[in-house]
């Protein structure tokens, strides 16, 4: 039950709707990407509860790629990137081939709908063509092999009206 204040507003905004988590930690390669492309962590959907909520998207993931080549990443809905730059972040090349990176990101949507909506992360490395490697460093060689695990999280907020 909400609590009503005294301006009018109540407690109901900003309160969690629900939590939807994925997981990931098979190793895998991405080769030869020139343009955006899906990364191969799980896709997040929801229904969101009211026109007003708030989709806070985070994720936690390692990743390699040959020299120093920066790795730029967006979040999609539905297919089509969300935002601007704000919405996508680049991680710097390891700077050695034996390396690997942990990037983190969140960003906070507003989808303005109760329509169903798929959240996916994407890439696109700065030099096209190099191989990106999800789980491993930037050989292939598991040089600093452990067990790496990509968590993605989808936290539906009550919107504030």
């Amino acid at each position: 039950m909400a609590i009503e204040y005294g301006d009018g507003s109540d407690s109901n905004g900003g309160r969690v709707i629900r939590i939807i988590q994925q997981t990931h930690h098979t190793e895998s390669t991405s080769t030869g990407i020139s343009g955006y492309t899906n990364t191969p962590f799980p896709a997040l959907t929801v229904t969101p509860e009211s026109t007003n909520s708030r989709i806070l998207l985070m994720c936690s993931f390692d990743y390699g790629i040959l020299n120093t080549t920066s790795v730029a990443f967006r979040w999609t809905r539905n297919n089509s990137a969300i935002g601007s730059q704000e919405a996508g972040f680049v991680c710097p090349g390891p700077g050695n081939n034996a390396w690997r990176i942990r990037a983190n990101n969140h960003f906070l949507d507003h989808p303005n709908t109760t329509s169903s909506r798929t959240y996916r992360l994407q890439f696109r490395p700065y030099d096209s063509g190099r191989t990106v490697y999800w789980h491993n460093s930037g050989s292939g060689s598991n040089v600093d092999d452990y067990n790496s695990r990509a968590t993605f999280q989808l936290i539906e907020f009550a919107g504030l009206g």
